[in-house]
């Protein structure tokens, strides 16, 4: 049975786990607040640039946030504020990209070059820990030099 190299299976570990992460749900919608919390954690704030609305200091954050536990205490969905924000701030105010279309990209290309890298890694690897073909005995002469070391030798000798 062949076996599957240590850094492919590596690799397949920490992309199965990028996916669970990336679709795991919320567990459970909880209290309005928890779900308001949440999401001004989430999001950019447009106020404070940089910032997320959860930390931004200023009064119109301190209302917008008002507005979201108002929508929460509404029943409305964590899509559907977030789908909301989006649409009166733009998709600037998300803090990651959407997991679709060009944002898909900022999701999948760190784990691509991740796994480029390890695959690249374990080749370097491999290709210097072969064993390298065995060099010729220096000391020891090939056939035609021992051939011509004896005739050179026998000649020598008929001389003395």
């Amino acid at each position: 049975m062949k076996r599957i190299p240590a850094a492919v299976t590596l690799t397949i570990a920490i992309a199965i786990a990028i996916a669970i992460a990336v679709a795991a749900p919320a567990a459970g919608a909880g209290p309005p607040e928890d779900l308001a919390n949440r999401i001004s954690g989430e999001i950019m704030s447009p106020y404070c640039p940089g910032v997320t609305l959860h930390d931004c200091p200023s009064d119109a954050a301190v209302e917008l946030r008002g507005r979201i536990l108002g929508w929460a205490r509404d029943g409305w969905s964590r899509e559907r504020i977030l789908d909301r924000l989006e649409a009166e701030y733009g998709a600037s105010i998300r803090s990651t990209p959407p997991a679709s279309g060009a944002g898909l990209w900022a999701w999948v290309m760190p784990a691509v070059a991740v796994g480029a890298g390890l695959l690249a890694a374990t080749a370097v690897a491999r290709r210097w820990s072969r064993r390298r073909a065995p060099e010729q005995n220096l000391d020891e002469p090939t056939p035609s030099q021992r051939s011509r070391l004896d005739s050179e030798l026998a000649q020598a000798r008929e001389q003395l």
